[in-house]
């Protein structure tokens, strides 16, 4: 059986993400969302090292390396505009302060989950 047609237009067209760098977002209330950065891999290890981050996340990250290796995943999925990952940055220093994401994007319906 065929699809059904769509009677609407895309909310946003595939390749909206892909063909534009993931944009910095300064808040406006002193936090900055920005890109991840290899170099955020130091922080984010140290933060999977504390005992309540496993009460809320089903990952574990046993090495720096291992953490660069999910930031680059994380980097990637913009340009499969699958997932958007952003550093939640403090805007006067750039100190990592956290993480929200978008999840299991859907362009055409302009849809996704909060992460």
């Amino acid at each position: 059986m065929p699809p059904m047609p769509y009677l609407t237009r895309p909310v946003l067209p595939a390749g909206t993400l892909s063909r534009t760098p993931q944009p910095t977002i300064p808040t406006g209330d002193g936090l900055l969302l920005r890109p991840w950065r290899a170099e955020d891999a130091p922080a984010v290890h140290a933060a999977f090292q504390d005992p309540v981050m496993h009460q809320w996340h089903i990952r574990a990250a046993d090495s720096e390396e291992e953490v660069r290796g999910w930031i680059a995943e994380w980097r990637q999925a913009w340009q499969r505009e699958r997932d958007v990952q952003w550093a939640v940055a403090d805007a006067a220093d750039d100190r990592l302060l956290g993480r929200v994401a978008l999840r299991q994007v859907l362009l055409g319906d302009g849809v996704a989950e909060v992460a």
